[in-house]
């Protein structure tokens, strides 16, 4: 389903930038505690503004406008960036291809931004830990080529992130031994 920049079928974007004969290796999705994380602020407005609700009816003000007006507020400041946390975290993705690492990155209803990186590319992947290793996730790192830049690209919040940065780099050693052949 698409609705304005949000395209929930990944199948669409796998076809829209692989070919016939690329086969997917690895298709991951980030970790929970990212929209956790990402949503704190907007969990704590809730619970002050809900604790100001019972003050509110403990001083027995009139409900109705406390009500409208506790409503107006959340909807207005929390609900909207909740959401947009949730479809932050919930359709983004790192798709690992026999050809190409696919970032899809689906910050909102109005953005998304889809980063299809060729494994010629990628130089080297390295992890590092996350909150010191205690979750099961953790940062992968895409060291590009020189011939881009030498940039890096790093990825926080990935489940099992030393699978994923192995299967990315057994990916890479095959590609570069095809290549060579």
């Amino acid at each position: 389903m698409r609705f304005f920049a949000l395209e929930t079928d990944k199948e669409k974007i796998f076809r829209r930038f692989c070919s016939e004969s690329e086969q997917i290796v690895l298709m991951t999705y980030y970790h929970g505690l990212s929209f956790l994380f990402a949503s704190f602020r907007d969990i704590v407005a809730t619970v002050v503004l809900f604790s100001a609700g019972i003050f509110a009816w403990w001083m027995q003000w009139p409900m109705e406008w406390v009500i409208l007006s506790f409503a107006v507020i959340w909807f207005g400041f929390v609900f909207f960036s909740m959401i947009k946390s949730y479809i932050d975290w919930c359709f983004d993705y790192i798709l690992v291809t026999t050809d190409k690492i696919i970032l899809t990155d689906q910050t909102s209803f109005w953005k998304q931004e889809v980063n299809p990186i060729h494994i010629e590319n990628v130089g080297a992947v390295s992890t590092r830990t996350q909150f010191w290793g205690i979750f099961n996730f953790g940062i992968v790192i895409l060291h590009l080529k020189e011939g881009l830049g030498g940039d890096k690209i790093v990825l926080k919040y990935v489940p099992n992130a030393t699978e994923v940065a192995a299967k990315i780099a057994d990916v890479v050693t095959r590609y570069q031994r095809k290549a060579s052949h």
